[in-house]
C-alpha cells in the first residue's frame, strides 16, 4: 500500500502538479498567452485543487472509497492533459481545462486521498508510513520538471509531448489503483500495520499507546468540530503554511533584492524542497516514538528559525541556513499534520475532518503570497511581511502545545 501510493502521488501530484509549471510556461510563450493569464490560471488550480475540492473529495471517499477517488481523479486528469494538447488554445480555455479539470483531478487523485489512505492501514506506524508516502510530493518536485523540461527541448519545444506523458502516466496510475489499492485492511482480513484478523485490536494497539495518544473512541464529525483539539490544531496548521507559502513565492526575489547572485536564489527554492524531504522522514521515525505534537513544536520552531535567516541574511551561509530550517521544519510539521489527526481522531473521519480543514487552510494560508506582495508594494520593503510571517510561526508553537488528546466524558483525562 505504502509503494501503491507513493507512486500515485508521485504521479498526480509530483508530475502533474510540479511538471505542469514547466508545460505550461512553454504553452503559454507558444500560444502568446499573457503572464498574467499564466499566474491566474495556477493560482486558481491552487484554490481547487488543495481548497474548493476538498468537501467533495472527501464525500467520495466516504461513500465509495480511496480506490474509486483515485481512479476518479487520475481518468479526470488523463482526460484534461489530453484536452490541454489537443484543443486548448485561448486564454479561458487554459483557465477551464487546467484550473478547473486538472485541478479537479488532482484532487481526487492527490494529497487527501492519499492522507486517508495511508490513516486507515497504519496505526502504530501511521507517522513513518504517512512520511515514507509524502517523500514522493518531494522527489517528483526535482524529478518531473527537469524531466518533462529535457523532453520538451528533445521535442523541439513542442510542449504537446509534455501533457501526453502526462496523461500516459495518469493512466498508468489508475490502472495500478486499481489492481492494488484496498480501502481498508479489513478488506483483506488485517488489522492496521498488516496484522491478521485473528488478532484482537486492542491487543495489537497497545504498543506504544503509553508514549502515543491513540483514540479507541469512534468519534463522529459534529463531535470532532465541537473540540477546543482541532480547532488549536488548524491555528497551527495555517501558522506553518503561511509563513513557508510566503517564503516559498518572495524568498527568490527577496534574496535577489538583498544583493545575492540570482544563481544562488534560484538554488534555494530546490533546496528548500530538498530538506522538506529530509524533514518529512525525520518527522515520520520520531512521530512513532515522540508524541507528534511535541515534534510539530520543535519543527515549527526550526521553521521560524529560517525566516530569521532569511530575513537578515548577510552572506550565503545564511541563505543556506534559512532553506535547510525551511524545509526541514515545513516537511516534519507537514507529515505530522495528518498523524495527530488520526491518532487523535481515528480513521473514522479522517477524510471528513480533511476535507474542511483543506478548504479552510487553503482559503486562509493561500493569501499569504499576495498579502506579501501588497505589503512590499507599500512598504517598500519585506520586514513587515517577515515579521508577520514570523508572528505566525510563533502563534503556530503556541498553539500545538496548547493541545491536548480530545476525551470522551467516559474516559479518564490523558496524561500526554
Amino acid at each position: 500500500m505504502v509503494g501503491t501510493l507513493w507512486l500515485v502521488y508521485l504521479i498526480n501530484v509530483g508530475f502533474v502538479f510540479y511538471g505542469s509549471n514547466v508545460i505550461n510556461t512553454a504553452m503559454v510563450q507558444d500560444l502568446g498567452m499573457s503572464r498574467k493569464t499564466l499566474g491566474a490560471g495556477f493560482a486558481l488550480f491552487h484554490l481547487i485543487q488543495s481548497g474548493l475540492s476538498a468537501p467533495f473529495v472527501a464525500m467520495i471517499i466516504n461513500r465509495r472509497g480511496v480506490r474509486f477517488a483515485i481512479i476518479l481523479g487520475s481518468l479526470i486528469v488523463v482526460a484534461g492533459a489530453l484536452a490541454m494538447t489537443t484543443v486548448v488554445n485561448t486564454p479561458w480555455m487554459f483557465l477551464a481545462v487546467f484550473s478547473v479539470v486538472i485541478a479537479l483531478g488532482v484532487g481526487f487523485g492527490g494529497v487527501l486521498t492519499v492522507q486517508t489512505g495511508v490513516t486507515f492501514w497504519f496505526e502504530r506506524k501511521r507517522a513513518l508510513a504517512m512520511s515514507l508516502t509524502l517523500t514522493a510530493a518531494g522527489i517528483g518536485g526535482f524529478v518531473a520538471a527537469p524531466a518533462l523540461n529535457g523532453i520538451i527541448a528533445m521535442a523541439g519545444n513542442n510542449w504537446r509531448i509534455g501533457w501526453f506523458l502526462v496523461a500516459g502516466l495518469s493512466a498508468a496510475a489508475m490502472v495500478i489503483s486499481a489492481l492494488f489499492v484496498k480501502n481498508r485492511p479489513s478488506d483483506l482480513g488485517q488489522v492496521p500495520d498488516g496484522g491478521t484478523g485473528e488478532q484482537k485490536h486492542d491487543d495489537y494497539k497497545k504498543a506504544g499507546k503509553s508514549v502515543i495518544y491513540r483514540t479507541d473512541r469512534r468519534w463522529t464529525a459534529v463531535e470532532v468540530f465541537k473540540t477546543a483539539s482541532l480547532w488549536l490544531i488548524f491555528i497551527s496548521i495555517v501558522g506553518f503554511f503561511v509563513p513557508y507559502l510566503f517564503c516559498v513565492a518572495h524568498g527568490v526575489i527577496y534574496l535577489i533584492d538583498k544583493g545575492f547572485p540570482q544563481s544562488l536564489a534560484a538554488i534555494s527554492l530546490g533546496l528548500i524542497t530538498l530538506f522538506s524531504i529530509i524533514g518529512r522522514l525525520v518527522g515520520g521515525v520520531l512521530g512513532d516514538r515522540i508524541e507528534p505534537r511535541y515534534i510539530w513544536a520543535f519543527s515549527v520552531a526550526v521553521l521560524a528559525v529560517g525566516v530569521v535567516s532569511c530575513m537578515y541574511a548577510r552572506s550565503p551561509a545564511f541563505v543556506f541556513l534559512y532553506t535547510i530550517c525551511v524545509g526541514f521544519g515545513f516537511g516534519a510539521a507537514y507529515v505530522l499534520m495528518p498523524t495527530i489527526i488520526g491518532n487523535y481522531f481515528g480513521a473514522q473521519t479522517f477524510a471528513s475532518i480533511m476535507g474542511t480543514l483543506f478548504l479552510l487552510i487553503t482559503l486562509f494560508s493561500s493569501a499569504s503570497p499576495f498579502v506579501g506582495g501588497v505589503i512590499h508594494d507599500w512598504t517598500g520593503s519585506y520586514t513587515a511581511a517577515f515579521t508577520g510571517a514570523l508572528a505566525f510561526a510563533v502563534t503556530s508553537v503556541i498553539a500545538i502545545l496548547a493541545v491536548r488528546p480530545p476525551q470522551a466524558k467516559d474516559e479518564p483525562e490523558s496524561g500526554i
